[in-house]
């Protein structure tokens, strides 16, 4: 079996000469070009599963974690973002929605004296679950790995020259 080795060796001792702050600016730099990465493969899914425009598709975010090492991407109506805008002029959150579906819906049945004014009880439909994330993650999960570690490397190189630390 053949084995590999990798020494970081050089990596390290560059790591250890930058200060504090700038070591979490090259953590973080290479936490968001990864999950940047991440985030355009789960907008080219929504793509494939549903008509987008640009503000459903700013609705899919890539969020680098403040106080730990990693990021998250996710769905979420911010403003305008996320939202479709329906042939009422109403905006609608149906980006969560076709993450995660919703469940049958009905109308209310009038009733009472006055019930042939109103309409019968009837459904109003449902949206399937689209799970476009969790695609997403079938298709990352063995590289995402990988490339945080070389996107790092990169970055904490970058950062080190800029600052002469090489």
């Amino acid at each position: 079996m053949a084995t590999i080795e990798y020494n970081d060796g050089n990596l390290q001792r560059l790591f250890a000469e930058l200060e504090p702050k700038r070591r979490t600016q090259a953590l973080k730099g290479g936490f968001r070009k990864v999950a940047n990465d991440v985030r355009k493969k789960a907008v080219a899914n929504l793509r494939g599963e549903i008509r987008t425009d640009k503000d459903l598709e700013k609705g899919v975010r890539a969020i680098v974690f403040k106080r730990k090492a990693g990021f998250r991407v996710t769905v979420g109506t911010s403003g305008d973002k996320g939202m479709h805008t329906n042939r009422q002029g109403l905006k609608k959150p149906v980006l969560l929605w076709a993450e995660m579906g919703t469940k049958l819906r009905k109308t209310k049945d009038g009733g009472g004296r006055r019930a042939a004014r109103y309409r019968a009880a009837h459904n109003t439909g449902s949206m399937p679950r689209y799970g476009f994330l969790d695609k997403t993650r079938a298709q990352v999960r063995d590289t995402v790995t990988g490339d945080m570690q070389k996107m790092v490397t990169e970055n904490v190189e970058r950062i080190a020259q800029k600052y002469g630390c090489k």
